[in-house]
């Protein structure tokens, strides 16, 4: 007998001890919430110095806010342990007995920092509430900061719902925070020059955000200006021999395919056939593009300055290449009633203020793609809606769209601020799901294939299809510029300044994530966005059942057990009168 108990002893002591260094928790979760994706398993092997996050959301929170603190903990748990401890992390209240100013200084901080600071709901018999909530934090790598944010906000969807779509991404954004720490920047993506593309100063943020993670240039590809041409003159001159053009455009492909990505994004100026071919053999090489292109000509400072204009044709002449790879950018406008604002004077009422302007729809995110998966509204500006054609070998995933009460507007199309004194009738807008983007993969065939004469002047090595390949194409050429004040100063891309002022606070979209999850779903050779397809269900209670069936469930957890012990300690005292008799 008393050798049982000291081997069971032994046994316990032994299990203690081994429990204590050795941590493993076994994923039993249909969805698979706790194992984190062999993209993130390969980031992390990737790390060479320690890591430390702190996390803001601590202290005093509501429930739902809890459940996130407490799949933070979880997720940042799964970190530290496929790291071997290299990835530690801490809780931390920063209001904690602050006084107003220090909250106030606080909040600024953070803030600059690009973290997400949030009010609390309160129901409406409550009274409104000073507290503030910092669901975010910060990843300390390598002597470097590197934000985190772990809400996801969404227009018009409860905070419970933004609560688990934000648990669903929490490996992601951890992944994204550690993968700014890592990037080597090996990877080379580059804007487009030379035909009235945006420029530098209009996607400044965009091209710093993306220079976190790839190595960001601009590149002429007009063949006929003179800064195309300085890149080329050498190898003109090493070949006096061959047409000029010829080099050129040889020259150019050659040039084109030490980059992984390209962005067009809003052309203007016609692109001439040789251009054409060099973008074509780029993406039949297997480059990657996005194309930000419209086909009507719709700016805003037009209409303020005008009070009314006139949409007109773009000149780009992409139309044939696109419609040849599976999609149409149609010569339309969508107006949508889920819309951003204008400030404007309203002439019905004679009074400034921010009122809805159709031709700003705020774009659903769509739930079915890892691209727009669980983002926020992001805001088009006069965007052309895309159609796609009935290729086979290609699939389209629509990427965008607008809401279920927007409507089509054909060229030409009157834009007018006019349009503010009239009330919308929302009988009139039932054309809604117009696709802005779409994702298109597969089999890709170059338009020049049968053209011989085209093949024949340049005289050089041509392919003719690419089996697998991918591009988006978006219909607003406005969606990754950012704005820019009088003084130049460039403001954060989805961030509307003159919403912010009339609001008296930041009105951001999530332009920004949208395009980075664009280029990271065709350029990241991580492939860490496949992340965010990873679904996590919350299996919540029915408060409408809960709420009806209360007095019974506490029924059933108060009474049942005493009556049940009851009922077992009645049985048990039978059973030994019975034997011992």
């Amino acid at each position: 007998m008393v050798g049982r108990i000291v081997l069971s002893a032994l046994i316990l002591i032994v299990v203690n001890i081994a429990s204590d260094s050795i941590y493993k928790r076994f994923d039993l979760t249909k969805e698979k919430r706790y194992t984190l994706s062999k993209s993130t398993q390969n980031l992390i092997d990737k790390i060479d110095e320690d890591v430390y996050v702190t996390i803001y959301l601590d202290g005093e929170l509501p429930l739902d806010y809890k459940r996130l603190k407490t799949a933070t903990r979880d997720m940042l748990n799964e970190f530290r342990l496929e790291s071997s401890g290299k990835i530690n992390y801490e809780f931390e209240d920063v209001l904690v007995d602050k006084e107003i100013k220090e909250k106030e200084q606080i909040l600024k901080e953070m803030y600059q920092k690009g973290l997400r600071v949030e009010q609390p709901e309160v129901k409406p018999d409550e009274a409104p509430s000073s507290k503030y909530i910092i669901p975010s934090g910060i990843v300390f790598y390598k002597g470097q900061e590197y934000p985190l944010n772990l809400l996801k906000r969404e227009f018009g969807k409860p905070l419970e719902q933004e609560i688990n779509g934000s648990i669903e991404l929490l490996e992601y954004e951890i992944g994204t925070a550690l993968r700014k720490g890592i990037a080597g920047r090996e990877i080379m993506i580059a804007f487009t020059e030379g035909h009235g593309e945006l420029s530098l100063e209009q996607t400044a943020d965009i091209a710093n955000e993306l220079n976190d993670f790839y190595a960001v240039s601009r590149i002429n590809i007009n063949l006929t200006d003179s800064n195309c041409y300085k890149m080329f003159a050498s190898d003109v001159a090493a070949n006096p021999e061959r047409p000029v053009l010829s080099v050129f455009v040889e020259s150019l492909i050659k040039k084109l395919s030490t980059y992984s990505g390209l962005i067009i994004a809003k052309p203007i100026v016609e692109f001439t056939e040789p251009e054409k071919f060099v973008l074509d053999q780029y993406v039949m090489n297997g480059g990657k593009v996005i194309f930000l292109v419209e086909s009507l000509i719709a700016e805003m400072d037009s209409v303020a300055k005008y009070g009314r204009v006139m949409t007109a044709n773009h000149t780009h002449n992409l139309d044939d290449l696109l419609f040849n790879y599976g999609v149409k950018v149609q010569p339309t406008l969508i107006q949508d009633l889920q819309s951003h604002g204008i400030p404007a004077i309203n002439q019905q009422s004679n009074r400034p203020g921010f009122w809805p302007w159709w031709f700003y729809p705020l774009f659903n995110s769509i739930d079915d793609n890892p691209v727009s998966r669980n983002l926020e509204n992001v805001w088009g500006r006069y965007c052309s809606t895309l159609d796609t054609t009935a290729r086979k070998d290609i699939k389209k995933t629509v990427l965008l769209r607008s809401s279920a009460k927007s409507r089509v507007a054909h060229n030409p199309v009157m834009i007018s601020l006019d349009m503010l004194k009239v009330r919308p009738d929302p009988s009139n807008f039932t054309k809604g799901n117009q696709i802005a983007a779409v994702l298109m993969e597969g089999k890709f065939t170059s338009p020049f294939k049968y053209r011989e004469g085209v093949k024949r002047a340049f005289n050089i090595e041509y392919k003719k299809e690419i089996k697998d390949n991918s591009m988006i194409v978006i219909g607003d050429g406005d969606l990754i510029e950012n704005q820019i004040s009088s003084t130049g100063q460039i403001y954060p891309l989805g961030y509307d300044r003159f919403g912010s002022q009339n609001f008296g606070q930041p009105v951001e979209f999530a332009n920004k994530k949208f395009f980075l999850n664009c280029v990271d779903y065709l350029c990241d050779e991580s492939n860490l966005i496949e992340v965010r397809n990873k679904e996590v269900v919350l299996r919540l209670l029915n408060k409408t059942k809960v709420k009806k069936e209360r007095f019974k469930w506490q029924l059933i957890n108060m009474v049942l057990p005493i009556i049940l012990v009851l009922l077992f300690g009645i049985l048990n005292a039978l059973y030994r009168r019975k034997r011992w008799r």
